[in-house]
C-alpha cells in the first residue's frame, strides 16, 4: 500500500470517475485502474462496484476511505509542519504571564499569532513576582508584567502601568477610615498578599507587618478572600473597578501604588520570528494604548 494510491482513491470518489481523476492527477485512465487494482488486491476486498455508469464504493470501500481520508490529512498537516520549521519557526512558545496583565490584550494577541502561527504551540505560564527568574531559568521565552532584572541579564520594555489599590471589605474594621488608614492601623489586620509562583522565590509585595499575612498565588482567591473580610490588600485597579463601584469593596489607602508593566525576553537568547511577532505586537499596541 501506497500513499499514491490512497490519493487516487481519494481523487476518484471526490471526482465521481476514474476519467475525472486521471485529467485531475495528469496520467493515464489506464494508471489510475491500475493503481485502484493493485491496492485491491493486496486488500483483499473491491473498493469499488464497476456495474453503474459511476463507479461506486463498496461498503468496505467506504470504511477503507474514511480511514485512509484521515491519514492523508494528518500527513498533508506533517508536511505543513516540516515546512514550517524549516523555515526556523519555533515548534513551542512559552509566555512567562503576570496576573497583572489584562487578558483581553493577551487574548487578542494569541488569535492573531494563531492565524499567522497555526503550527507553533503556545504554552502560558501564569505567574506572580518571578517573571524575571522564569527567563533566567530558561523556564520561559517572554515575560509580560513587572520585571525586577536585578541582575541585568534581561532585555525589558516598559509597557504601561497599573494602579494598585489597597481594599477591604465595606464590612472590615479598616473600612471607617474612609481611605486614610495608617500603616499603624493596618499592621493590626492581616495583610493578603500575594506570594511568588516559583518555589525558590522569597518574593512578596510590600507586606506592612510579616507577622501578619494570609499568601496567595492568583488575584481570584485574593478578590474573594478580600470581599469575605478575611483582611485587606493591595489589588489592580482593573480587577476591583466594580467591586468598588458596587462598594463591596472599599479603599483603605486613598494613593494607590503605581507598578509598572513590562514585556521582556533574556539578552543572551534570540527570539525566532514567531518570538518577535509577539514581541512586535505587545511592544507597538501596549506602548499605544490599545488593550
Amino acid at each position: 500500500m501506497t500513499l499514491d494510491q490512497l490519493q487516487v482513491l481519494q481523487t476518484i470518489v471526490k471526482l465521481g470517475s476514474f476519467r475525472a481523476a486521471s485529467q485531475e492527477l495528469h496520467r493515464a485512465q489506464s494508471a489510475v485502474s491500475y493503481a485502484i487494482r493493485t491496492l485491491e488486491s493486496e486488500l483483499d476486498f473491491k473498493l469499488f462496484t464497476r456495474d453503474q455508469y459511476r463507479p461506486q464504493l463498496t461498503p468496505q470501500g467506504r470504511a477503507f476511505l474514511k480511514k485512509a481520508d484521515d491519514l492523508i490529512f494528518q500527513l498533508t498537516e506533517l508536511q505543513e509542519t516540516a515546512e514550517f520549521l524549516k523555515r526556523g519557526h519555533e515548534p513551542i512558545i512559552r509566555l512567562a504571564v503576570s496576573a497583572l496583565w489584562p487578558l483581553p490584550s493577551l487574548i487578542s494577541a494569541l488569535k492573531e499569532f494563531k492565524t499567522k502561527f497555526p503550527h507553533t504551540e503556545i504554552k502560558i505560564i501564569h505567574d506572580v513576582l518571578s517573571n524575571d527568574e522564569q527567563l533566567l531559568e530558561d523556564h520561559a521565552d517572554i515575560a509580560l508584567g513587572h520585571i525586577f532584572n536585578e541582575q541585568s541579564l534581561l532585555v525589558a520594555e516598559e509597557l504601561f502601568t497599573v494602579n494598585m489599590v489597597a481594599v477591604c471589605s465595606a464590612d472590615h474594621p479598616l473600612a471607617k477610615f474612609k481611605g486614610k488608614a495608617t500603616p499603624q492601623e493596618l499592621a493590626k489586620h492581616p495583610q493578603i498578599i500575594m506570594s511568588s509562583t516559583v518555589k525558590s522565590s522569597k518574593r512578596s509585595a510590600a507586606i506592612i507587618n510579616p507577622d501578619n499575612v494570609i499568601s496567595v498565588q492568583d488575584y481570584l482567591t485574593k478578590k474573594e478572600f478580600l470581599i469575605a473580610g478575611l483582611g485587606w490588600g493591595r489589588m489592580p485597579e482593573h480587577l476591583v473597578k466594580e467591586e468598588i463601584k458596587k462598594k463591596s469593596l472599599v479603599t483603605v489607602i486613598n494613593k494607590p501604588h503605581v507598578t509598572t508593566v513590562h514585556i521582556a525576553r533574556h539578552s543572551q537568547k534570540e527570539l525566532g520570528p514567531c518570538g518577535k511577532f509577539l514581541w512586535n505586537y505587545f511592544s507597538h499596541r501596549q506602548k499605544k494604548g490599545v488593550k
